[in-house]
């Protein structure tokens, strides 16, 4: 069971990082990449993957289960990483981990059922801003898991981010609203909103401008720019996952035409500070099964520079593709779970 790799350390110290002082159960690589598996629906199988992002060396089996002798519970919806620790948010468990650097847990929450299902989060200074579907954002203590307090924003908020002081958030109201809500941090009381598309469902800030994707009124999956300062929103493609680096919006629709079940991926990048849309695909030397397989998630190393594209067939183990700085093909990665949604990495 135990992973063998290459180790390159990417610290000062002259010790060797040494993964069983932190409780690993397994040798792990100092160069860490975590892929959060979301699972099936009620299937109580959400789980972790760990791969070294220097090799691309994986551990083939389910991480928090390795480390924690439990699974992890049901839909896996966010991972994040702040001061050497992870947070995993699981919206059918309804609950919140933090974690260690080599995934061994620290702190477990179970959240309110009046706040409902959590979603997504985002971190910033010191504090865990949660998405729940009950129509609130939470604020949680990100050393000990304890609720700072709530600000209502309106049903099934999904993604987040923070952007100059202020937490935004999407308010799809299953198909029945079309905000962004606006929270100012400091004084955590009241949302005000931007109107959008119909069912918002992602928002991203990228080099100072923020973009919010959603799923529209006919599914198409609309995307486009919130202007916060003037509250216009002007729509500019179509896409249904994404992830930026250095100023640039690298995009895929998947478009599945379901009388044959059959999936074509459209991938176009956007460079946010020219607003220029490139309709061919950024991707080099990718291989053809990428172009007919459901894209889950996009995930950047903001270290190296590297793009992770996670797909899935939704009911099989899915995969991660690999593109080096210059998006150029690497390899492929096999999934340990269901459909795979974000990584993030440690170094």
């Amino acid at each position: 069971m135990a992973l063998t790799a290459g180790f390159t350390s990417c610290s000062d110290d002259d010790d060797p990082w040494d993964p069983t002082q932190e409780g690993s159960k397994i040798e792990m690589a100092e160069t860490r990449a975590f892929v959060l598996n979301e699972g099936s629906y009620q299937k109580n199988n959400a789980g972790l993957m760990y791969f070294d992002w220097n090799s691309d060396t994986s551990y083939a089996s389910d991480l928090f289960l390795a480390q924690n002798g439990t699974g992890m519970g049901d839909v896996g919806q966010d991972i994040l990483v702040d001061n050497d620790n992870l947070y995993v948010i699981l919206s059918g468990s309804k609950v919140i981990y933090k974690m260690n650097s080599v995934g061994v847990v620290q702190k477990m929450i179970h959240v309110d059922d009046n706040l409902g299902d959590p979603r997504y989060g985002v971190i910033e200074d010191g504090a865990l801003y949660v998405t729940c579907y009950g129509g609130y954002v939470a604020k949680y203590d990100t050393s000990t898991l304890s609720l700072l307090g709530t600000v209502e924003v309106g049903k099934n908020p999904e993604y987040i981010i923070e952007e100059d002081g202020k937490i935004y958030c999407t308010c799809s109201g299953w198909g029945a609203d079309k905000r962004v809500a606006c929270i100012d941090m400091r004084s955590f009381k009241e949302a005000t909103y931007f109107e959008v598309m119909d069912n918002p469902d992602r928002i991203i800030e990228v080099a100072d401008h923020i973009f919010v994707q959603g799923y529209g009124a006919d599914y198409s999956y609309p995307w486009g720019e919130l202007n916060v300062k003037t509250g216009e929103f002007k729509q500019i493609g179509n896409a249904s996952a994404w992830t930026a680096h250095n100023g640039m919006l690298y995009l895929c629709n998947s478009v599945t035409d379901w009388s044959t079940y059959t999936t074509t991926n459209y991938f176009t990048s956007y460079n946010v500070r020219t607003g220029s849309l490139t309709e061919t695909s950024f991707l080099k030397g990718a291989p053809e099964e990428l172009g007919s397989t459901s894209v889950y998630g996009m995930s950047v190393n903001e270290k190296t520079g590297h793009l992770y594209i996670m797909t899935t067939d939704f009911t099989n183990n899915g995969a991660i593709f690999h593109f080096d700085q210059n998006l150029q093909y690497v390899g492929k990665i096999a999934s340990t779970g269901v459909n795979p949604r974000k990584v993030v990495f440690f170094d």
